[in-house]
């Protein structure tokens, strides 16, 4: 099952190791599921977990090294979205969870972003958050 997960679940999975988005993060390390990237996300994971503010994850070389490990496990989908989407109007970079989705042919993100939550399912995708995820991947 291929899934797009947002950086807000990522960076909160590398925070607390014993919450749910631990957990997902969890099972994209394991390879129960198949974590789409594209470009533009890579980028989003980088810039938020370079901030000052995750300095308690180690420095911003080990940050970047730990993405970069677990970007480069062989299940992780790159894409190349080619469609741009104006969907989310409230937080237009949000579209880009939903541009890499629809490219990857996912059936889910997975986000604590109200913006993306509040659509629930676009075309098709599912969009939960990561305790919905959990749920759910034990059916896949």
């Amino acid at each position: 099952m291929r899934a797009v997960i947002d950086t807000n679940v990522l960076i909160s999975g590398f925070i607390s190791s014993r919450s749910s988005p631990a957990k997902v993060v969890d099972l994209w390390i394991a390879g129960k599921f198949e974590p789409v990237v594209c470009r533009g996300i890579i980028e989003e994971y980088s810039s938020v977990l370079i901030r000052d503010r995750f300095s308690v994850l180690g420095s911003v070389e080990e940050r970047l090294d730990a993405l970069s490990k677990l970007l480069s496990l062989g299940h992780v989908v790159l894409v190349a979205p080619q469609q741009k989407l104006d969907v989310i109007k409230d937080d237009p970079k949000d579209n880009i969870f939903l541009e890499c989705a629809v490219e990857g042919r996912c059936k889910l993100i997975v986000s604590d972003d109200r913006h993306l939550l509040g659509l629930k399912e676009y075309t098709g995708i599912k969009i939960v958050d990561a305790k919905e995820f959990l749920n759910l991947i034990q059916t896949f």
